[in-house]
């Protein structure tokens, strides 16, 4: 089994009409869903074919060095969270209630 690197990525859910939406910034992606569990399930089908697709196209490291990650051979670090992320902030004015959960995430390395 090939070595992986574990990162997190932090991902905003946040309702709006009567959709659940997860947004993750640092990886400029989203999904939604009916409840907030369909948002949490819909993002991590979305970040599984996001990663497999872009390891297939050997694209991965190049796109998350464009999102602002740092990587080395031991870490991938996001760039800030929430707090610098316009949009972020516009879906928070808003909607007014949002949340925020982690997903771990393997990347092979």
């Amino acid at each position: 089994m090939p070595k992986a690197l574990a990162i997190e990525v932090e991902v905003l859910l946040v309702k709006e009409g009567d959709y659940w939406v997860s947004y993750a910034p640092s990886l400029e992606l989203s999904s939604y869903g009916d409840s907030r569990a369909e948002a949490k399930k819909g993002f991590s089908e979305a970040l599984s074919i996001f990663i497999d697709d872009t390891i297939k196209k050997g694209t991965l490291e190049r796109l998350l060095i464009d999102y602002g990650w740092t990587l080395s051979s031991k870490a991938y670090h996001p760039p800030p969270g929430f707090a610098s992320v316009d949009e972020t902030n516009l879906l928070q004015c808003a909607t007014g209630k949002t949340s925020v959960y982690t997903r771990k995430v393997p990347i092979p390395a």
